[in-house]
């Protein structure tokens, strides 16, 4: 795996709820399907959304995670909003061990070739990226029926991916994000910005 999430030494160490110190948390990514349930259990309120959060990035408890100061709290809820809303580009461009260089190039030649953060196994097959294709005009309109805003982005994205829709669940929250990117550049853009060679 060519990215890692980071670590993050505490300011101030914790008492783990099975009484050992805790003076260092490996953060963990979020996944698309995990981050939904951990939304709609904090319901609507912006601060009970963050610990969720925080509680899948580091996989503290609750009483764990109250006991953080509030300096490490913002480290961890900093690295909560960028898994929550940067692309995955964005987690590979900068130290990326496995290809220097070579990415950035690749995903710029062809942004329908889409590199995964984390890849992902699906129907036996290790997938380290996924090929995006544009929607035909039928599936769109099929979209538009769908009744809430998260069932039309998953039904279009596991369109152009070719993924089933419990395919989806296994993706980082920045490859999702990453993802819709482009799909809303096939929903939204017209023919010229697809044939021009700089577009992105």
């Amino acid at each position: 795996m060519s990215w890692t999430p980071p670590i993050h030494a505490l300011l101030c160490p914790i008492t783990a709820d099975d009484e050992s110190q805790i003076a260092q948390i490996q953060l963990k990514p979020l996944f698309y399907a995990a981050q939904k349930e951990a939304l709609a259990r904090a319901g609507d309120d912006e601060d009970d959304q963050f610990f969720e959060l925080a509680k899948l990035a580091t996989g503290l408890s609750a009483t764990e995670l109250d006991q953080l100061k509030r300096p490490d709290y913002v480290s961890i809820a900093q690295y909560v909003h960028d898994m929550s809303t940067r692309p995955s580009a964005y987690f590979l461009e900068p130290g990326d061990d496995d290809s220097p260089g070579e990415t950035a190039h690749d995903e710029s030649a062809d942004p329908d070739q889409v590199r995964l953060l984390l890849p992902i196994e699906v129907a036996g097959q290790h997938l380290t990226s996924l090929s995006l294709e544009m929607p035909a005009l039928r599936a769109t309109k099929v979209m538009k029926k769908l009744k809430t805003a998260k069932e039309r982005a998953e039904f279009i994205t596991s369109h152009c991916t070719g993924l089933m829709l419990p395919d989806l669940a296994l993706l980082s929250v920045p490859d999702w994000t990453q993802l819709q990117g482009r799909i809303d550049d096939f929903l939204n853009k017209p023919a010229a910005f697809f044939r021009s060679a700089t577009s992105k």
